[in-house]
Parts: C-alpha cells; structure tokens; sequence
C-alpha cells in the first residue's frame, strides 16, 4: 500500500514537471554523507554533494562540508556546519560587449540552526530555522573581445558576503512496518543582507528509505524558484546515500 501511494506520488511530480519544462531548468543532485554518534544526543556528520543543470548538460557545483548535531532532548535539535562550494559559473556578454567564459567561483558557507519537532500520531511535524552566511572569494577571470575575440585585461570579481535566514516547516509520516518515510515540506530564504527580502521558496516532496540501520537513502523531487546566484531556478530531482558508523 505505502510503495503503491509513493508511485502515485512520482508519477504527479512526473506530469508537474513535464508541464513547467519549457520554462525553468533542471538538474540533478546527489550526495553521499557519513554519520556518527560521538557520545549519546551529539553527532558529527561530513557530506560531499555533486549538482549539475541546464537539463544535466553542464555541472552547477561540487561542495563538501562537515556539520556536528546536539539534541536538547527529543523535540529540539541544534546543529552547526562549514562548508566549502565550488560553483561554476556559465560564461556571459558583458554590458561593454565583451565576453567572459565560464569559471569556478569558490565560497565559504557557516550555518547555525534550531529544529523543534512535535508527533502527531503516525505524522512529524518539524519547524527548522537556519542562519546561513556565504563569502564570494574575489578573484580574477579571462576576457575576450566581444567583436573580435582578443584577449583583453583580466575581469575582476570582487568578493561578496551573503546572509540569509532560511525557514522550513517539514512533515514526515512514519508508515508502520515500512522502510519507507515520505516527506514534504517549504523552505523560505529571506536575506537579512538585503532588508528582509524573499529571495527564493523551495517545494521538496520525497521519501526516504531504509536499507537497513547503517545504509540509508533520500529519493526527492525539488521545485525552487527566485533562485540566488549559486543555484539554478527550476525542478531538481536528488537521490542521496548515507551511511551511519556504528
């Protein structure tokens, strides 16, 4: 019954995707995490993530990261992380007419984050908010002549620091004797460099899925619009593997 309503679940986000695929992008991401439990409520996690875009033709970036977890008790959770993303960046025409190929811009990202979680029978219900910051390392890029192709004086790209708020409310439902739990839930980013702006919503819907107590799966599809400047606008479909030390 539970694998029946999580085909259903694919095949709806299947037509949502073939209806909007002429307008936004997609891509896909992947990850692969390993997990252990230093003493009982504190965790230390590392986590290496691979993203392409523009319908899987190019790779938007690579990151990897480390993140230590302390659970107060049962329904809170305070979790804080670094990590380091390489991003590339598509190739563009200048305002001057001159054209700057593709490159790899790389940045540092700390997060610090609260996550409250209350059960409703069969059902999770868990709000987390996240203080994420961001810096843009500054460096210098090719530049070609427009017109005639030349090579001319290096671009500059200056360094830029970001920080956002990132709010999610998240349900999961436990399915009684299931390997499977779906998922669904909202994200908000509003940044607190630029007045409280929204700068993009994510929608995920997914499962995840136990092979056993040490190896685990995320299977999710993603929808996000007004997408900041490290990441696509458009539909995401991720798969990620996690394996918990014993």
């Amino acid at each position: 019954m539970a694998c029946r309503k999580i085909l259903m679940l694919v095949s709806l986000l299947s037509l949502v995707t073939n209806i909007y695929a002429q307008d936004d992008d997609w891509g896909i991401w992947t990850s692969v995490e390993a997990r252990k439990k230093i003493f009982p409520g504190f965790d230390a996690s590392l986590e290496g993530e691979f993203r392409t875009r523009d319908g899987m033709k190019n790779v938007d970036r690579w990151s990897g990261g480390i993140e230590v977890a302390y659970r107060f008790f049962a329904g809170l959770k305070a979790d804080a992380g670094y990590t380091y993303i390489n991003s590339r960046q598509p190739g563009e025409t200048t305002k001057k007419l001159n054209y700057i190929p593709a490159y790899w811009s790389p940045r540092h990202r700390l997060h610090l984050s609260l996550t409250g979680k209350m059960e409703l029978r069969r059902f999770e219900l868990s709000l987390r908010e996240q203080y994420q910051y961001t810096y843009r390392t500054s460096l210098s890029v090719p530049k070609y002549d427009g017109d005639d192709g030349s090579r001319k004086e290096d671009e500059e790209i200056s360094g830029k620091c970001k920080n956002v708020l990132r709010s999610r409310i998240q349900l999961d439902w436990n399915i009684r004797k299931s390997k499977f739990s779906p998922y669904a839930s909202c994200e908000f980013y509003h940044s607190l460099t630029d007045d409280w702006v929204l700068d993009k919503t994510r929608w995920t819907a997914g499962t995840n899925y136990n092979i056993n107590k040490q190896h685990s799966l995320d299977l999710f599809y993603r929808y996000q619009n007004h997408a900041d400047d490290d990441e696509q606008n458009g539909h995401v479909f991720g798969i990620g593997y996690t394996y918990k030390f014993k």
